[in-house]
């Protein structure tokens, strides 16, 4: 190396070195603005795992902003000891927080790699596995980037504590390499089936056409809804073999089953000789809805190219076998294209529908205006008709007459009716005067009533506690009744010696 050529290089490090100085000074200024100035620049220095240190001494910092901008750079650079110390302090923070944090680590891993050590991975792991189950699925896509050792960690989480796996961690198995993905998703199938069918639709979501196959384990004592999710992730990744899974599916005995199977077809994705097959069984199926979306993929075959043919290829395969389902197809599915069939469709025009509409209205009412003025022809039966009319008039008119003298009569009969019924039995009153659980004024008042029938309304005193005894009535009880209604104000006793009841009618 020239000497001329190593002066240049210890130039370039001296003015890096001078900014980072510069930086590490900013940060311990007592001005707040030239202080966040300096993080900021920390946090986007392509070199700042130079200052790491005291980035590391920043993490326990009072001021929010400053805390988040070390933890930043810190977890994009820390390794060794360091990581130890770093996810000591991460757990003092809040959740949220610490998983924006984590995210940050794994979009770095994402980026530029994790740490290749092997000592360096499991030190990762150990500390990661610190970390509560809401941070699950940021540390299982933390794990892709910490090589055959993150790999066998989520392994065995599966295998060994699938109750504990979340709904969020399962799409990060989509993200692993092709065939450590196709493992753990055999695995999970495997597991899911048996113990967490509730991960179904998220495995769903991460299967291809080289993993669909897994979903097999869960069709064992399913439930229709769990087969429908099976169907529409087999079809969205793609047919390309008739056997197995996919047979399965299109015999089974739920019609929304084979639906589904139609509904979400990748045909990009698919072979056009197993399509045919799948069609060839689906088109004689007996439900309707099912048989009709199958020929509307026969008519859709004709316009995308599978993963193996050209559209020519596939408009004569299609023609060759199912011509009538196409034609069929083609006037039930006006929104497919159906020209390479060589047939011409009606064009449904909303504006011819309205015209021929409103001609037709006016037709009716011209006709209704011009029979309006025709003459027509008068016969015997218009004369009888109306003598009818007329017939039938006099008979209102006298039932209006006599309406009222009929009513009157109803009414009369219905309230002697009334009455009848209403009337009610009355006993005797001798027996209801000898009752000895009818209260004793009631019993003076019932005597009093008896007596005033027979010798009018004033009844001598003596005579009525004569009868008051022969009625069971002791003197006391007697004298305490006649007291009690006299002051009600209901019999009255004379100066004469008489009682009288003021408020009966004799």
């Amino acid at each position: 190396m020239s000497k001329k050529s190593s002066l240049k290089v210890e130039e370039l490090e001296r003015s890096r070195l001078k900014v980072l100085r510069k930086i590490a000074w900013d940060i311990d200024s007592p001005n707040l603005g030239t202080m966040y100035d300096a993080i900021g620049r920390l946090a986007s220095l392509d070199t700042s795992r130079l200052l790491l240190p005291k980035a590391m001494d920043l993490l326990s910092s009072k001021d929010r902003n400053v805390k988040q901008a070390a933890y930043t750079v810190a977890g994009k650079n820390i390794h060794g000891d360091y990581v130890n110390e770093f996810f000591l302090e991460l757990k003092e923070m809040n959740p949220v927080e610490r998983e924006q944090i984590l995210q940050g680590i794994e979009e770095m891993f994402t980026n530029t790699g994790g740490p290749i050590s092997i000592i360096e991975q499991k030190n990762w792991i150990k500390n990661l596995e610190t970390l509560g189950r809401e941070h699950q699925p940021v540390v299982f896509g933390l794990m892709i980037g910490l090589g055959k050792p993150g790999k066998s960690w989520v392994r065995k989480q599966i295998r060994e504590n699938i109750k504990n796996i979340t709904l969020g961690a399962v799409p990060k198995i989509s993200m692993f390499p092709s065939r450590e993905r196709k493992q753990l998703i055999n695995i999970l199938c495997d597991g899911a089936s048996k113990q967490r069918r509730d991960l179904l639709p998220y495995i769903c979501g991460v299967v291809d056409g080289s993993t669909y196959k897994y979903l097999a384990a869960f069709m064992r004592k399913s439930e229709w809804q769990e087969r429908v999710e099976i169907a529409g992730a087999v079809s969205s990744s793609g047919i390309r073999s008739s056997s197995g899974l996919v047979m399965e599916l299109v015999a089974d005995t739920n019609w929304q089953v084979k639906q589904a199977l139609l509904e979400n077809l990748n045909i990009k994705k698919s072979k056009i000789s197993v399509l045919l097959i799948i069609l060839s069984h689906l088109v004689g199926e007996s439900h309707a809805r099912v048989r009709a979306q199958a020929e509307r993929t026969l008519l859709i075959l004709g316009t995308e190219t599978c993963m193996d043919s050209t559209l020519e290829e596939q408009q004569t395969r299609l023609e060759k076998k199912f011509r009538t389902q196409l034609l069929k197809a083609a006037q039930a599915n006006k929104d497919v294209d159906a020209s390479w069939l060589g047939i011409e469709r009606e064009q449904s025009d909303p504006m011819m529908d309205i015209l021929k509409r409103i001609t037709t209205e006016e037709s009716i009412e011209n006709q209704e205006i011009d029979t309006s003025d025709d003459p027509e022809g008068v016969s015997l039966s218009d004369f009888v008709k109306d003598e009818k009319q007329k017939s039938k008039g006099e008979v209102e008119s006298i039932s209006e007459e006599d309406k009222s003298s009929l009513l009157s009569a109803l009414l009369g009969a219905k309230e002697s009716s009334i009455k009848e019924e209403s009337t009610p039995t009355i006993e005797n009153i001798s027996q209801i005067e000898l009752d000895p659980t009818i209260p004793a004024s009631s019993r003076f008042i019932l005597i009093l009533q008896s007596t005033s029938e027979e010798i009018g309304k004033d009844v001598p005193l003596e005579l009525l506690q004569a009868k008051g005894i022969a009625a069971g009535l002791t003197d006391e009880e007697f004298f305490n009744a006649l007291s009690e209604l006299e002051e009600q104000g209901i019999i009255y006793r004379s100066s004469k010696g008489t009682v009288s009841y003021v408020d009966i009618e004799l």
